[in-house]
């Protein structure tokens, strides 16, 4: 639903409790031309006269309320059944209690008092089915971008083999563009290179950092991406 129409829902439902423009405009915390400027669309669109709902008005906020628990009641269901496919540590039985945590993109499980999952299927450091109590999604990672100069301007050649490696520790690492490859196999570096965008899109959704080793005239359109992914990212020479 857009703002605008979730906006003009809300003044209709409070003009249902007897509410005028003023007290409208303190509850939902806009300023008194705001709300005087829904009440002139509202009445031109003949939702209400006055202080009081026409019947199409009234026949508009149904529909709306209708969708919006439509919308919320799909979010519960999915919320509630939500299944997850976990790596067991140790033996897990059907039934058990479990804790589930993020570790390096990959969920993992294992039986503990301090329990936020139970066991829908047996394993023994294999994968299991598991239904979280509440499935909360990881946090998303960092990319971390090291621009390495395309092959006329010196290439893998010109790049701090160190500063490399001491930006891969305890990052999943990707290589765009062949000079940004040899540059990984140089600091011995095992990056993922074919589908290398995709997975650098993939591990930070799943809350792995990133370093995302790119020739130069690779990274604006990286950036472009991890910007409509709303991916935090750095730059890095």
């Amino acid at each position: 639903m857009k703002r605008r129409d979730t906006v003009k829902m809300l003044i209709l439902s409070l003009l249902l409790d007897g509410l005028n423009q003023r007290e409208i405009s303190k509850r939902l915390n806009l300023t008194p031309q705001a709300i005087s400027e829904y009440f002139k669309e509202l009445s031109s669109e003949g939702f209400v006269e006055g202080y009081e709902l026409t019947d199409k008005g009234l026949k508009w906020l149904v529909e709306k309320m209708y969708e919006v628990h439509t919308w919320s009641e799909d979010i519960l269901k999915r919320v509630f059944s939500a299944k997850v496919v976990a790596l067991a540590l140790g033996n897990v039985k059907r039934g058990d209690k479990v804790r589930y945590w993020f570790e390096g993109g990959i969920i993992y499980c294992k039986v503990d008092r301090d329990y936020n999952a139970v066991a829908l299927t047996d394993g023994r450091d294999e994968e299991v089915l598991i239904k979280p109590i509440s499935f909360k999604p990881p946090e998303k990672g960092r990319v971390t971008i090291y621009q390495v100069p395309d092959v006329a301007l010196g290439g893998s050649k010109s790049i701090d083999i160190n500063k490399l490696k001491k930006l891969a520790k305890n990052k999943f690492v990707v290589a765009l563009g062949v000079e940004a490859l040899v540059a990984c196999r140089k600091a011995k570096l095992n990056a993922v290179f074919f589908g290398s965008k995709y997975s650098c899109i993939e591990a930070a959704h799943h809350g792995c950092d990133v370093l995302a080793v790119c020739t130069q005239s690779l990274v604006k359109d990286l950036i472009h991406i991890l910007i409509d992914e709303e991916l935090n990212y750095s730059i890095e020479h």
